[in-house]
C-alpha cells in the first residue's frame, strides 16, 4: 500500500465503464503520468482509494462514510514510481524522457 509523499504513476486511466464520472469528478487522472500520494482512505468493500496532490475534485456524499467526502481513486490504478515490474520500462523512459 502507498504512502502519504509518494511518487506514484498511473498504469489504468480507463474510466469508460463510468459514462456519468464526471458528475462525481471534476478531474481524472492521465495514463503514465506521475502523482503524489496526498492522503488515503479505506472504503469497506471497495478498498483503499487515494488522493492525489495534483488533482483534487469537490466533495461528494458516500453512503458507505454516511457523509460528503473527497472522492479518491482506486489504489489499483497506480503503482509506485519506483517499481519497474508494475510500471514497465516504457513507462519509466517517458516519465523520465
Amino acid at each position: 500500500m502507498f504512502s502519504i509523499g509518494d511518487k506514484v504513476v498511473c498504469i489504468n486511466a480507463d474510466f469508460s465503464m463510468y459514462p456519468n464520472i464526471f458528475e462525481i469528478y471534476r478531474e481524472l487522472p492521465k495514463l503514465h503520468e506521475v502523482y503524489t500520494v496526498r492522503a488515503k482512505q479505506f472504503i469497506q468493500g471497495q478498498g483503499y482509494r487515494i488522493l492525489l496532490e495534483e488533482i483534487e475534485n469537490p466533495p461528494v456524499y458516500i453512503d458507505l462514510v454516511k457523509g460528503k467526502v473527497e472522492p479518491g481513486f482506486n489504489a489499483s490504478r497506480f503503482a509506485l514510481l519506483s517499481d519497474p515490474i508494475k510500471v514497465g520500462a516504457e513507462e519509466l523512459e517517458e516519465v523520465y524522457a
